[in-house]
């Protein structure tokens, strides 16, 4: 009986946990995701014909937590003859006043059951203090927002 009653209460708290994360999946990237960083992505919306996404994107650093849209393109075309699929994500922000524009790249997997969205970003900004330094280049590892 305490085997039991264990059981369920562990049970519980995944479902919970699970509830508490959305219904973020990599076959459903509507919702909040958060980055390494603290940024929130945010996906409102996916055109099912198209893949056009929509969203905004809140980045604590450099930008004082404003929210900034972003749009981009989701594919979830598969190969039949493919042994791998994850779907293809990117999107773009412009970030106004601060004069630069970011976009990101990457896909969609479970990582440990976790759907974990992992990109590659370039950063181009119009002022720098020197001409080499007007692009940069890094990564994003986003999971949903809970």
């Amino acid at each position: 009986m305490k085997r039991s009653l264990m059981y369920t209460v562990i049970l519980t708290f995944v479902l919970a946990s699970n509830a508490q994360a959305g219904s973020q999946s990599c076959s459903n990237l509507q919702g909040e995701w958060k980055n390494q960083l603290g940024s929130t992505l945010s996906i409102s919306s996916i055109d099912g014909k198209t893949g056009k996404l929509t969203g905004t994107y809140v980045s604590p650093s450099g930008t004082a937590g404003d929210k900034h849209e972003l749009s981009g393109w989701v594919n979830n075309e598969k190969n039949p003859e493919a042994k791998s699929f994850t779907p293809a994500i990117s999107f773009s922000v412009q970030w106004g006043k601060y004069g630069s524009i970011t976009s990101w790249t990457g896909s969609c997997d479970d990582k440990g059951g976790v759907p974990t969205i992992t990109t590659i970003w370039n950063l181009v900004r119009t002022s720098s203090q020197f001409t080499w330094d007007h692009v940069l280049t890094n990564s994003d590892v986003f999971t949903p927002k809970q």
